[in-house]
C-alpha cells in the first residue's frame, strides 16, 4: 500500500490525494498544527474521495483518539509504543469489545444514528487499524510482545527518532540497519505488517525484501515543494537554452 503525510488543514487536501489512486493518507496531528476541528474537515474530505484517512496523535489519550475514530478516521498511527502494555492500551481506547473506547452512535463513523448499535461497534471493531510506531531503543526488546498484542496490524518504522534514541547520525549505520531488520523480522514472525516512510519513492525496493508492504512517501508539504522546485529548475533551463 501507499500512502501520504498530510500536514496541511484543509479538506480539499486529501480530496485531491484520493484523485491521485494512494490506498491512504495519515494526518499528522503529532507533527503539524492539527486541532479536533481540522481532523474533523480532513476526514471528511478524505471520506468524500474514498480514502481511507488515519491520524497520528501527538500522544496516547484515550480521549482524542476516540474523538479521532468517531470523526471516522481508518485508524490510528501511533507514535512511541516501546512495551506491550501501551500497545494494549491503544487498543483498549480504540476498541468497543473488551476495550475502553466511550460509545456514541450518533457520530460520523456511525452514520450519525442510522446504524443498528451492534452493528455498528462490531463494524467499528474488525475495520479501525492501528499502527504501532516503533521508534525507541527501548522497543527492541519487546517487539514480539508488542506484536502478539491483539489488535496490532502494523509495525511502523520510524527511522528518524530511532536513529536519535540508538545515538547515531545516519539511517544506514550497521546499528541501524540492525534495528530496522529485527523490527521487520518481528512483524514476519507475528503476522503483522510492516511500514515506513520514505522520502522518495526509489526506495521502495530496498525494503520489499524485508517484508515491507506498507510505504508512506512523502506528504504534501513534500509534494508541493518537489513540484516548485522541478518548476523553478524548468524555468532556469529554458532561460539558459534561449542565451545559447
Amino acid at each position: 500500500m501507499l500512502g501520504a503525510f498530510i500536514k496541511s488543514a484543509s479538506h480539499h487536501v486529501p480530496e485531491v490525494l484520493g484523485h491521485a489512486g494512494l490506498d491512504f493518507a495519515i494526518v499528522d496531528a503529532e507533527h503539524a498544527p492539527f486541532d479536533i476541528g481540522d481532523i474533523d474537515h480532513v476526514v471528511l474530505g478524505a471520506r468524500s474521495a474514498n480514502l481511507p484517512c488515519l491520524v497520528r496523535p501527538p500522544d496516547h489519550t484515550p480521549g482524542f483518539v476516540n474523538r479521532c475514530l468517531d470523526l471516522g478516521a481508518a485508524g490510528i498511527v501511533a507514535p512511541h509504543v516501546t512495551d506491550a502494555p501501551r500497545a494494549s492500551g491503544l487498543v483498549a481506547a480504540m476498541k468497543y469489545g473488551n476495550g475502553q473506547r466511550g460509545f456514541s452512535p450518533s457520530t460520523r463513523a456511525g452514520g450519525f444514528g442510522s446504524m443498528v448499535a451492534a452493528a455498528y461497534r462490531a463494524q467499528a471493531d474488525a475495520e479501525t487499524s492501528l499502527w504501532c510506531q516503533i521508534e525507541d531503543a527501548s522497543a527492541l526488546a519487546h517487539l514480539d510482545a508488542i506484536a502478539k498484542v491483539d489488535g496490532v496490524d502494523c509495525f511502523f518504522l520510524g527511522r528518524a527518532d530511532l536513529a536519535l534514541s540508538l545515538g547515531v547520525e545516519r539511517t544506514d549505520d550497521p546499528k541501524m540497519k540492525s534495528a530496522i531488520a529485527a523490527i521487520a523480522e518481528a512483524a514476519k514472525r507475528n503476522s503483522i505488517a510492516f511500514g515506513l516512510y520514505i522520502g522518495d519513492a526509489s526506495e521502495i525496493s530496498a525494503f520489499l525484501p524485508l517484508g515491507a508492504s506498507v510505504f508512506v512517501c512523502g506528504s504534501d508539504q513534500s509534494y508541493l515543494l518537489a513540484q516548485g522546485r522541478a518548476n523553478r529548475a524548468a524555468l532556469a533551463r529554458a532561460l539558459d537554452e534561449k542565451k545559447k
